[in-house]
Parts: C-alpha cells; sequence; structure tokens
C-alpha cells in the first residue's frame, strides 16, 4: 500500500477529516487535496515525507488517565452544576428572568476540576458554553468567546450586536455557561456575563482557584451583585488515596487481572505520597511510567505491567513540587 493509500484508510479508520490532518502536518488543506489528487506541482516528496511522518506519529498512542472514575471531585463538581440545572429548567419551563444563579466551584490548581467541568458539558442533556478565561480577557474578549462556543459568526460585528444576537439565542433555554479559570477576571467582566444570565434565564458557572473565592466574598463594591447571586459555593479539595485508587485501577484496567492485588496496593500507596492530591501530576506520572514500561527491553521482562521501580523512575523524570 502506497502511503497516500495509507492516509485515506487512516482518515476513513479515525474519523478524521483531511482538513485536520493537514493542520497536524503544518500545510495548507489545499496543498494535501492536490497531494491526494497527484496534481501538486510543488515538492511532492518533501509532502509525502511530511505524511509518513505525521502517520508514524500518530501509530502509538499515549494511554491517558480517564477521569470518568467517580471521584470525589467529580461528585462535588456534578453536585453544584446540577443545582444550576435545576434553576435553569424551571426558568426555561416557567420562562422566568430574574436574578442569575451562580454556582462557584474553588479549588487549588491541576486537582481535576477542569476535567469534571469537561466530562459534565460532555453529558449535559441541553447546551452548555464552556469557555477558559485568561489573565488578559476584556469584556469584549469574552463576549466573543462565547459567541464562538455557539459557533457564532462575529467577523466584522460590533460587540452589542454580537451581544445581542447571544442573548436572543440563549433566552428561555436551558443552557449553563461554564467558565474555568475564573479567577483571571476583573469584577466587570464577570459581570457582563452575569447581566445575559440575568437578561436570559440560563445558568452560570465560574470555576477557579481559591483566590476567586477570596475575590468575590471580598467586601469590596464590584463583587457586591456576584456575591449575592450564589446559588452554590462548592469548595474542592485535592484527590484522596480512595480517588486515586479509582484513577490507577481504571487506567491499568484492560490489564488489571494480572497484578497481584498487595502489589497493586503498594504501587498506589507510593503514587498517593508523590502526586500530593493532584491530577495533573497523576496524569504526568501514569503516563510517563506506562512509556517506560512498555519499551521493548521492559516489555518482555515485565509484559508492559507498571511496576513500582518503573512509577520511580517516572518520578525521577517529572519535576514535583
Amino acid at each position: 500500500m502506497d502511503i497516500i493509500q495509507e492516509l485515506e484508510r487512516f482518515s476513513e479508520e479515525k474519523q478524521i477529516s483531511f482538513s485536520k490532518i493537514a493542520k497536524g502536518m503544518g500545510i495548507g488543506s489545499s496543498t494535501l487535496s492536490e497531494v491526494r489528487k497527484g496534481t501538486y506541482s510543488g515538492d511532492r516528496e518533501a509532502i509525502l515525507n511530511k505524511i509518513e511522518s505525521y502517520l508514524e506519529r500518530h501509530k502509538e498512542q499515549m494511554r491517558r488517565i480517564d477521569f470518568v472514575a467517580e471521584t470525589q471531585v467529580k461528585k462535588k463538581v456534578f453536585h453544584a452544576i446540577n443545582m444550576i440545572k435545576k434553576y435553569v429548567a424551571s426558568n426555561a419551563r416557567n420562562e422566568i428572568l430574574g436574578s442569575a444563579k451562580i454556582a462557584y466551584i474553588t479549588g487549588r490548581a491541576g486537582i481535576g476540576k477542569t476535567y469534571a467541568l469537561r466530562e459534565y458539558v460532555k453529558n449535559y442533556g441541553a447546551k452548555s458554553i464552556f469557555i477558559t478565561a485568561e489573565n488578559s480577557d476584556t469584556a469584549n474578549i469574552i463576549i466573543r468567546k462565547i459567541a464562538l462556543a455557539m459557533k457564532k459568526d462575529i467577523d466584522r460585528r460590533r460587540i452589542e450586536e454580537i451581544k445581542e444576537e447571544i442573548k436572543t439565542t440563549l433566552k428561555f433555554t436551558e443552557t449553563i455557561i461554564i467558565v474555568d479559570e475564573s479567577e483571571h477576571l476583573k469584577p466587570k467582566v464577570i459581570d457582563i456575563v452575569r447581566a445575559i444570565a440575568d437578561q436570559t434565564g440560563i445558568g452560570l458557572v465560574f470555576a477557579g482557584t481559591e483566590k476567586l473565592r477570596t475575590q468575590i466574598l471580598s467586601q469590596r463594591a464590584e463583587y457586591e451583585y456576584l456575591s449575592s447571586r450564589a446559588a452554590v459555593w462548592m469548595g474542592v479539595s485535592e484527590l484522596k488515596i480512595g480517588d486515586i485508587d479509582l484513577i490507577v485501577r481504571r487506567f491499568i484496567k484492560p490489564e488489571l487481572e494480572l497484578y497481584k492485588e498487595e502489589e497493586l496496593r503498594g504501587i498506589i500507596s507510593y503514587i498517593n505520597i508523590v502526586v500530593k492530591g493532584s491530577a495533573r501530576i497523576l496524569e504526568n506520572l501514569l503516563g510517563m511510567a506506562y512509556s517506560i514500561a512498555t519499551e521493548p527491553e521492559n516489555f518482555s521482562k515485565t509484559g508492559g505491567l507498571l511496576t513500582l521501580s518503573y512509577i520511580k523512575a517516572a518520578e525521577s523524570m517529572l519535576v514535583i513540587i
């Protein structure tokens, strides 16, 4: 099979568009199209080499953590958003407008809040809008982020026009807007989103670090409207050993029955000490350890199973503070 046929099969099997493949290769989609058709007039050999390299990169998949596990972080995040879901369902059913109901979800960085939020978005039966805040975000930028998440055309349009279209589209729907890393936003920017919710009956979830909680609960006047609209305050703590046990067992599920229970408990106990409650460190540690375990020389010895020595080797390669 030649490289073009292999690319065609890859696209079909993985359900990945050629435009996305071209983007991953760092070339234009029209260039890739011409190469596939045999009409490309440039350096065809160079593009074929890029295709070969792309396919090679995608042959081996890094095993990733599955945060579908019922951790306490996930349960708390889901409970908070479910409270808002009840409000917006009532608003939509009865066409009620009033003070927006807001859930604030706070906790240290890297404990899995974002994973849980994205999992909720994936499974929420109605519409949800997920955006991530950044330090430089102004009110206009946030409006544009919301519009883009709603697949609105924002090119060469006035911000007020975009905002009005957002409100018209969202009014009396069961939409929930989730803003992650909200501690980066100034109060007047958060208040813009709050105003949209007031006028449409949708729900809001602001997630962030403890800095967000401190900001909202401060006595400064600019946060007054935001604090009084809190329907839910949910503090999320770091992963406990029970959570880590669930995640590790899900991670090794294909080979779980091959582990001795006593050995597995020892590995999990050590991992718990190393990651210090951080989902982010846990993901990096397990990914690195699995990569080490499946290297040919190691695979021949332990069959790709994680061992305490592989965990320690992965630990030595990561900067864990």
